[in-house]
């Protein structure tokens, strides 16, 4: 029975044999004929052949060749390169599986239609015919600028080497297909479809305008406002921001009420037609001033219409008015006073800043004040001419209370104050603040660096700020601070000093060097905290403050017992000479000194019982001048670039002096 079995399944076997052999042989053959057909340029019956072969065995590379020369010969009336790009992958992926007699056929093939017989090996010859096919085949694409050409090679060919010269096509068909239609629904669509095409800029281009031709058609704030969220990188930006201030501003114009017009003022700051805005409302706040001639009447005009020209008008003849009745009541010296001057919000009390003089030949004040109604304290900016008449005013604050307490302006004129701002309603929840402006009062940043003191604030040459003060330990003891921010309000570095006490004053050195007086131990340092030159205070000496000469040479100031005591030293750090006055009251601190070109040194002392400013020759030290104040505090005093001193005073409300020739 085995025997049976074995036999009939060795007929099966070589039958089966016999079969692939016959249609090997007869593959050949027609293979054989297909070549020698094509060789005629009978290319309908070649196809045929190659065909019959493909239908049965797709991966025959010899068929595949055979059909891809049949399919990109232009002379055939099958010419077609995307199906003779086809047949050629196949080819590509099934070269190796060549027969030897296949070979010989496409061997003999080339040998009879090469115009220059060459010597290369057969497989050689069909690379370059590949390659041949593929160079036309990208060459037509690109010469046919046909859509469906290129979604039809994109589709089938992904592999192919060309693919992405192939998809730049057909976005730029594509685009142009959309350029025609030229609608906003089009360019839109584009973008979403090909968003890494080439025309996508230019496309963004045409659909930005076409939003804004359609925003002129509506010809509405909100249409404009529409298109500028959603467009603010067009060209037209510009256009429609100023055709939807224009559309806003005669809206307010038509209404023709204080509120339209602070409604249009504050949504379109930057608008053309502020100016125009505003001389309306001066009309407005015209009609209303000519009823107001008391004081009272000052306040409330002050309080209700906070702004316009008109406001100013009023603040300033009320702040003259004030500041000659301050002058008259009181013993200060008024021959070279060239004039005084207030400042408060409608009665509230001011608790007063700093001033700085302005490259532009004004001033700037900086005051801590309630706004309005508010439970907390802003800062009070305020601009004024070299005559003390009040140009514009800003406010300041974060969301507690705030205070000011100290500015300077740096190589830039920038102005950057020093204050603190409290983090919750505690009266001890403060943190020291830091924030810079420009001259126009533009916030440029601000920054919160820390629960510590300050009592100093200087600027280097690359505009590096140094606060310097003290901060508690866990005994509750005072130890040297520093820290230091970099011109964009960075913290660069920060250092709390085992030294007991408190930075008073830091200032910058001509060689760059920060000169840093504290209450028992002075040094000068580099802009890293590198310590150059340090003296300990004797242990009878308190310090309390500095000065820094152009030349480099220095003063420090304290107190030894109940003397005031004036150090000079010069540039080498070496002491020039030591001057003691004797003190009539206990000395609180020394809030500033200043020097003048006519070589004085003018220091400001807080006292226990009233303020006081000593004039002293900083030659030799010799006392020149004092003045006593009978009432109030002088909080910050300068000289200006025409030598004018300048005084500001915290009374019932802050007082600016202002005397000729640094005199007072």
């Amino acid at each position: 029975m085995d025997n049976t079995i074995n036999h009939i399944m060795r007929k099966i076997f070589l039958f089966n044999l016999f079969i692939l052999l016959f249609k090997l042989f007869a593959f050949s053959q027609n293979i054989d004929r297909g070549f020698k057909f094509l060789e005629k340029l009978d290319y309908e019956k070649a196809k045929k052949v190659f065909e019959e072969i493909y239908q049965t065995e797709n991966q025959n590379p010899a068929a595949n060749f055979g059909l891809a020369l049949i399919y990109s010969d232009n002379q055939s009336m099958f010419y077609n390169l995307t199906q003779a790009w086809h047949h050629c992958r196949i080819l590509k992926s099934n070269l190796d599986k060549l027969q030897p007699e296949q070979l010989e056929f496409i061997g003999e093939y080339f040998k009879n239609t090469e115009k220059r017989p060459s010597s290369r090996p057969v497989k050689k010859k069909i690379d370059y015919a590949i390659e041949t096919i593929e160079s036309h085949f990208i060459k037509y694409i690109r010469e046919e600028n046909n859509l469906d050409l290129a979604n039809e090679v994109i589709e089938k060919f992904p592999d192919f080497r060309y693919y992405d010269n192939v998809v730049h096509i057909r976005n730029h068909l594509e685009f142009r297909k959309y350029e025609k239609q030229n609608t906003l629904e089009g360019y839109i669509e584009f973008l979403e479809k090909f968003p890494d095409a080439a025309q996508v800029e230019e496309a963004i281009r045409y659909r930005n305008r076409l939003a804004y031709e359609n925003a002129c058609k509506i010809n509405t704030v909100e249409a404009f406002n529409k298109y500028l969220i959603n467009y603010p990188d067009a060209e037209e930006y510009n256009l429609a921001l100023k055709k939807r201030n224009a559309i806003a501003f005669n809206i307010a114009k038509a209404i023709n009420t204080m509120q339209s017009y602070d409604e249009f003022i504050t949504k379109y700051p930057d608008a053309l037609e502020v100016a125009e805005a505003r001389q309306m409302q001066k009309q407005l706040l015209y009609d209303y001033a000519k009823r107001i001639k008391t004081l009272e009447a000052y306040n409330e005009f002050i309080k209700k219409y906070p702004e316009g020209q008109q406001y100013i008008d009023i603040f300033n003849l009320k702040s003259l008015d004030l500041g000659n009745k301050y002058i008259s009541a009181s013993s200060i010296n008024s021959n070279k006073l060239q004039w005084a001057r207030t400042f408060d919000l409608g009665g509230v009390i001011e608790k007063t800043g700093t001033i700085e003089f302005l490259p532009d030949n004004n001033y700037l004040l900086a005051l801590s004040s309630k706004i309005a109604d508010t439970l907390f304290s802003d800062i009070w900016l305020l601009k004024l001419s070299n005559d003390g008449n009040l140009l514009w005013k800003r406010y300041v604050g974060e969301a507690n209370d705030d205070v000011v307490l100290m500015s300077c302006i740096n190589n830039k004129n920038e102005i950057i104050y020093n204050g603190y701002t409290w983090v919750g309603s505690d009266s001890s929840a403060h943190e020291v603040w830091v924030f810079k402006q420009d001259l126009n009062g533009r916030n440029i940043w601000s920054n919160k660096i820390g629960k510590w003191n300050f009592n100093a604030l200087a600027i280097d040459n690359s505009n590096n700020i140094y606060i310097g003060g003290w901060e508690l330990n866990d005994s509750l003891k005072r130890y040297y601070r520093i820290t230091v921010l970099n011109d964009a309000g960075r913290k660069l570095w920060s250092r709390m000093y085992k030294t007991e006490g408190e930075i008073k004053y830091m200032g910058t050195l001509p060689d760059k060097n920060i000169l840093v007086i504290g209450t028992s131990w002075s040094f000068i340092m580099d802009s890293k905290g590198y310590i150059k030159w340090e003296q300990i205070a004797p242990k009878d000496v308190s310090y309390y403050y500095g000065m820094i000469l152009p030349n480099g040479e220095f003063f420090v100031i304290g107190q030894r017992h109940s003397a005031l005591l004036i150090t000079k030293y010069g540039a080498d750090n070496k002491v020039k000479f030591e001057k003691q006055y004797p003190l009539d009251q206990q000395l609180l601190s020394i809030n500033k000194i200043i020097s003048s070109e006519a070589g004085k040194g003018i220091m400001l002392l807080q006292h226990s019982q009233n303020d006081m400013i000593w004039c002293f020759n900083i030659q030799d030290g010799t006392l020149l001048k004092t003045l006593r104040l009978d009432s109030g505090k002088i909080k910050d005093l300068l000289i200006d670039n025409n030598q004018n001193l300048l005084l500001l005073l915290e009374d019932e409300y802050s007082i600016l002096l202002k005397y000729t020739g640094s005199e007072f």
